[in-house]
């Protein structure tokens, strides 16, 4: 079962990448595309983090499960704040585009 669930999360993880090794057409497209993988990542770090809480019952399998997508999850959103997503329907703050060197070292810390 393990293995299916690390091949979904990496079919996953490639379906949702495409998009972004093509480039986004219109920043909607990439605000779009960063809400999905964040919502899906937020979901699965969810999930453990209620285990650690102890506000459900600890699943040794579920925790690793859960923790393989989150995982695989976290490279996504990244690629998708380029220049001109500032704007619209986001919760971006202006400071990822005014200090992207910063941006991106929380990002790479965050996937260590």
């Amino acid at each position: 079962m393990k293995k299916l669930v690390t091949a979904a999360a990496a079919l996953l993880t490639l379906m949702l990448a495409w998009p972004a090794a093509a480039q986004f057409a219109k920043p909607e497209d990439a605000i779009k595309y960063r809400k999905a993988s964040f919502t899906v990542m937020g979901a699965h770090f969810g999930r453990v983090g209620a285990m650690a809480a102890g506000r459900v019952p600890y699943d040794a399998k579920a925790a690793a499960e859960n923790a393989d997508i989150a995982a695989a999850m976290s490279k996504l959103p990244w690629a998708a704040f380029p220049e001109g997503s500032d704007k619209g329907e986001t919760r971006a703050k202006p400071e990822i585009w005014k200090d992207s060197a910063k941006f991106k070292e929380a990002a790479d810390k965050m996937q260590a």
